[in-house]
C-alpha cells in the first residue's frame, strides 16, 4: 500500500508542476514568436528549449512529490 501511495504523491507532484509550466511557456512561446522570432531555426531552438523545460518540470514534481509523500509518512503514527 506504500508503494501506491508513494507512487500516487509522485504522479500527482510531477502532473501539477509539469501542468503549471505547461500554461506558463505558451504565452512566453507567443511572445518570443511575435518579438523575436527571424526564422523557423529559431522557432525550432524555442520549442526543443521549451521541450527541455518541460522535462525538468516534471522531474522536479516528481521529486517534490516524493518529499511530500515522506514528510506524509513522518506525521503518520507507527501502525502495525
Amino acid at each position: 500500500m506504500r508503494f501506491i501511495a508513494r507512487l500516487f504523491f509522485i504522479v500527482v507532484g510531477a502532473t501539477a508542476l509539469g501542468f503549471i509550466f505547461y500554461k506558463l511557456i505558451g504565452p512566453v512561446g507567443h511572445w518570443y514568436e511575435l518579438n523575436f522570432a527571424r526564422n523557423d531555426g529559431d522557432l525550432g531552438q524555442a520549442y526543443m528549449v521549451a521541450l527541455a523545460v518541460q522535462l525538468l518540470a516534471l522531474i522536479a514534481g516528481g521529486w517534490l512529490g516524493d518529499w511530500a509523500f515522506r514528510k506524509w509518512r513522518q506525521r503518520q503514527p507507527d501502525r502495525p
